[in-house]
């Protein structure tokens, strides 16, 4: 009985210990199946923080050689490493979608080029495709490449101006925003811009353009501009229509103008040569006074800006100047126009070009416009010449005194306004060029614009 009674304390301790070793067993594979639960949470949420932070984009793309080449950046915190690439043909569906497998690393703020120029495809420069590209993290990002095919863009034409004398130039100006429902970038828009033959009547002779060919690459929202330059020759009442788009693009998506052209009246001066007769007033930079006969030799090849400043709004319907000596030889033109202020007394976007008047021969030179001037608003007068004629002038003392006097000088130098050495051109540049000089005691060029 003694040896039966330490038989059972022998057994129950034999299965106290198992129980006890099983519980253990189970309480750390628990707490092992825990931690790697925890550890994979902990990595799973480090992930989807690391892919929050990875950032690419694409800066470049096109078609050399009949072969993708696309330029990513890293635009984040983070390396990203790109694994994959998706192809499509948006002109041709039947083509479908390729995938690639590719292994491009990327450093933050680093750029890769050449994608899509290793891999097993041939594309063509006249049909789109749709570029995605894939990192190892699981972010996308995707390029349009010769795609304006794929929806309607918002287009515009303007032509500067639209009514204009024979033989002058209007510049034509086509913008397109990348308004692409997919936020896709587009790359290589470059535009067409067509001219209607008669019945209008009138004829247009290319003098420039497009400015520039093509623009590489369009950011989602953006606007490319794009400027030609033509000479309109006609009659009184004659038209020429202007229809832009783009190449490979949208079908029926394009916008046009019309330009007429109108046979400005000639106009007459008073005793001063600073107002028309018949109650119609023409407005110049002189705000204090006029002195009769003044004139002052035009410096050539230079771009110079005086200040105007319009009180009541109107709109103006003629721009003129008055060649008092003739300049001599060949190409001896002259244009004038105006210009908004950027804000900081200084000319910014061209408002109107008055086009190629030449001075060969003196007496009043008018242009017909038609341009909106704001009320309480500063604008600029600027004139740019191939040649040395003289202008009828306006004294430093009636121009307004908007730049002040220069300190330098005791305060006793008058700046009348900017002056930019340039080549002379056509046209005016659409946008004042940068890094104008203040001109010290220098009489303004008469140059006016009138009432409508």
């Amino acid at each position: 009985m003694k040896n039966r009674k330490a038989l059972s304390s022998v057994v129950g301790t034999v299965f106290a210990i198992i129980a006890l070793i099983t519980v253990v067993t189970y309480v750390t594979y628990s707490m092992n199946t825990l931690q790697q639960f925890n550890q994979e949470v902990m990595v799973k949420n480090t992930e989807i923080i690391d892919q929050g932070k990875e950032e690419f984009s694409v800066v470049k793309a096109a078609i050399p050689n009949n072969k993708f080449n696309v330029t990513v950046q890293n635009t984040g915190e983070l390396p990203i490493n790109i694994i994959r690439l998706w192809i499509s043909n948006k002109t041709d569906p039947s083509w479908g979608t390729a995938k690639f497998d590719v292994n491009i690393p990327v450093s933050p703020g680093k750029v890769a080029t050449n994608i899509g120029q290793n891999i097993a495809l041939t594309a063509l420069s006249t049909q789109a495709y749709e570029i995605k590209m894939t990192t190892e993290r699981g972010n996308e990002d995707e390029v349009l490449i010769n795609s304006p095919s794929q929806e309607p863009l918002y287009l515009q034409l303007h032509a500067l101006p639209e009514a204009i004398s024979t033989e002058f130039t209007t510049t034509i100006l086509f913008t397109v925003t990348n308004n692409m429902s997919n936020n896709a970038m587009l790359t290589n828009l470059k535009p067409q811009l067509d001219v209607s033959p008669p019945p209008l009547g009138a004829s247009a002779t290319l003098v420039s353009g497009p400015e520039p060919v093509e623009y590489s690459l369009l950011e989602k929202g953006d606007t490319a501009y794009f400027q030609w330059v033509y000479r309109i020759t006609g009659n009184d009442g004659q038209q020429v229509t202007f229809e832009a788009s783009l190449e490979n693009g949208y079908l029926a998506n394009s916008v046009s103008k019309i330009v007429t052209i109108n046979i400005e009246g000639i106009a007459t001066r008073g005793a001063e040569g600073h107002h028309r007769t018949g109650g119609t007033n023409w407005y110049s930079s002189n705000t204090y006074g006029q002195t009769a006969g003044l004139t002052e030799q035009v410096t050539a090849n230079v771009t110079r800006a005086f200040p105007f400043i319009v009180g009541a709004g109107f709109t103006a319907d003629r721009i003129q100047f008055d060649v008092t000596t003739s300049a001599s030889g060949s190409n001896s033109n002259c244009n004038v126009g105006i210009y908004n202020d950027d804000g900081n007394l200084y000319p910014s976007t061209l408002v109107v070009d008055g086009g190629q008047k030449s001075t060969s021969s003196t007496g009043l030179k008018t242009t017909t416009i038609s341009t909106s001037l704001s009320a309480n608003t500063l604008y600029w007068l600027v004139y740019n010449c191939h040649k040395t004629p003289t202008f009828r002038s306006i004294a430093q003392t009636d121009m307004p005194s908007v730049l002040g006097w220069d300190g330098t000088s005791g305060a006793s130098t008058q700046i009348t306004g900017w002056t930019v050495p340039r080549t002379y051109a056509s046209t005016l540049p659409g946008i004042f060029p940068a890094g104008g000089t203040p001109l010290l005691n220098v009489e303004g060029m008469l140059i006016q614009v009138r009432t409508q």
